[in-house]
């Protein structure tokens, strides 16, 4: 007897469900635990689904770390996309935007930089996989507008390859370090009026050159 279409289509988007909560919670315990802090047992036991569901969805937990991976810098290439119009702005207006919507995503996502983290640590062919994969393709198709940023003097001339590092440390590191902030200053690091005070700071430390050039326009 064969099944029916609906019922089908069901099992499958149960399934396709299932695989999207075992990859979102390996992502969260793989960016607080590591790769090697953390077993298939237990995360089939957080998401509540027998252990032999991994490997029947994913075969290795090294290709479940690497799914992870690849939700983790879809989502960020979806969250930061450019709105409609947004390539039509000057291209300093353009990339304050993005670096405002950057630091949201930090506030928000801080399980990105987390895992980076965790794996860099190990330096090993998981995070030279995710380099070429995500990371380095991200970089070239930044650099060549950051070029001409710092001609134009409205970013300090930095090897761009350091300011990367620099600008993303700094845009990460108060959402990583929050319950160190809340404790030693008091402050709520994901509010919304502390994401937007602390965007303003980034862009004020790495635009210097957007300031002075409002402030000769009069605005």
């Amino acid at each position: 007897m064969q099944s029916k279409p609906g019922r089908k289509r069901k099992t499958q988007d149960r399934g396709v469900a299932t695989r999207q909560r075992i990859v979102e919670e390996a992502l969260q315990l793989f960016s607080r635990h590591g790769f090697d802090g953390v077993g298939v047992r237990e995360i089939a036991e957080s998401v509540g689904v027998q252990h032999g569901l991994i490997k029947y969805h994913f075969g290795t937990k090294d290709e479940l770390w690497r799914e992870a991976v690849r939700l983790l810098f879809t989502r960020m290439s979806e969250i930061l996309e450019p709105e409609p119009g947004e390539a039509d702005l000057p291209p300093a207006k353009a990339f304050e935007i993005s670096l405002r919507r950057y630091v949201r995503y930090c506030a928000e996502h801080p399980e990105h930089a987390r895992l980076m983290v965790q794996e860099s640590f190990r330096d090993n062919e998981r995070l030279a996989w995710a380099s070429e994969s995500f990371i380095r393709p991200s970089h070239d198709r930044i650099f060549p507008r950051w070029d001409i940023l710092m001609r134009d003097g409205t970013m300090p001339r930095v090897d761009p390859a350091l300011m990367v590092y620099a600008l993303t440390g700094a845009a990460q590191s108060i959402f990583n370090l929050a319950a160190e902030a809340k404790l030693t200053h008091g402050i709520d690091a994901c509010s919304n009026q502390t994401i937007e005070a602390y965007s303003d700071a980034i862009i004020a430390l790495f635009l210097p050159g957007l300031a002075k050039r409002e402030e000769a326009s009069g605005k």
